[in-house]
């Protein structure tokens, strides 16, 4: 009797352990990304204004460095800079932000690789303005 409680026992912990194995617990979400990431290289450097379709200067200059944005409306830099780099299908993009204390507080800065009249340019696109930028020789 004693030997059919402890076979009974071993089949069904084996069954148990071969159905666990069979179906796997389900993945986690991949990590968020870090808001303290660097800007890509492909978009640092100074750029200068192309066209606008909002209130910008003719002339005003944008620059970009690993962890600084500075433009016209503002500069955002090390702890207040926030990086999120997307990339959907056919579409990369960098957004810059302003945050305070690890959470967005600014507005989107969404900033895209493009040509403007076959030069390199950045498409810049702030609430319902765009502007492109062409990169300063």
């Amino acid at each position: 009797m004693l030997r059919n409680k402890v076979m009974t026992v071993l089949a069904v912990s084996a069954l148990g352990l071969g159905f666990e194995g069979l179906i796997q617990a389900p993945q986690p979400a991949a990590a968020k990304q870090s808001v303290y990431q660097k800007i890509p290289k492909r978009y640092r450097g100074t750029w200068k204004l192309k066209h606008s379709t909002g209130r910008v200067k003719k002339g005003s200059q944008l620059k970009i460095k690993a962890r600084v944005f500075k433009s016209d409306f503002g500069t955002y830099k090390d702890k207040q800079l926030g990086v999120h780099i997307g990339k959907k299908v056919g579409k990369k993009y960098v957004s810059v932000f302003q945050i305070a204390n690890g959470k967005q507080v600014g507005e989107y800065n969404v900033l895209r690789r493009t040509h403007y009249k076959n030069r390199v340019a950045l498409k810049w696109t702030f609430n319902t303005s765009t502007a492109y930028y062409v990169k300063a020789k």
